[in-house]
């Protein structure tokens, strides 16, 4: 499975130069060619994003909600340890990451991650926004505390302030006022 995972990684790792080398030469092709969106457009192919959950469907949610913010998230899982091995071979942006998971807790990666890539955004969201949990989670380096129930707002404030980014629907509402 690791040698899979390598491939992909490398793979992954040559997509992402050919359409750096590409876009500075001015040859954006493909998934990455220019739209009316063009900050989100130019943005998307440089933020990249894993997640972590032990439930699918949050973890289908917040995918959704990066997606439409212009970030490719490049992998999900739902334990922590895998979580962590992921994000030291991949080095993404991004990680959101909830508290409780199996194999390694939210809190543990968090610290982890801010160590071994301090370049990295960690947010975590949870259904525990109390604030024994924030206060541990600020600890351990996490760039953002949210709960997945306010995640979609949540979320594009986040990433607004880190990367910069707005979503579709957050521009067509500033359009049509």
């Amino acid at each position: 499975m690791e040698s899979a995972i390598g491939l992909e990684s490398t793979s992954l790792l040559t997509a992402m130069i050919s359409t750096f080398n590409s876009a500075s030469r001015g040859e954006v092709t493909g998934e990455n060619e220019p739209t009316e969106q063009s900050d989100k457009a130019e943005a998307s192919p440089w933020v990249t994003a894993i997640v972590g959950d032990d439930h699918e469907a949050a973890r289908s949610r917040i995918r959704e909600i990066l997606e439409e913010m212009g970030i490719r998230v490049v992998a999900e899982f739902s334990n922590g340890e895998l979580l962590l091995d992921a994000v030291l071979r991949l080095r993404p942006q991004l990680v959101t990451v909830d508290i409780r998971m199996p194999g390694m807790n939210g809190l543990v990666a968090t610290e982890h991650i801010k160590h071994d890539c301090p370049q990295t955004r960690v947010f975590v969201v949870t259904n525990y926004p109390n604030e024994q949990y924030r206060r541990a989670a600020e600890k351990m380096g996490a760039d953002a505390f949210l709960a997945k129930s306010d995640a979609y707002a949540g979320l594009q404030q986040a990433i607004k302030q880190w990367f910069g980014l707005r979503s579709e629907a957050s521009e067509d509402s500033a359009q049509a006022q």
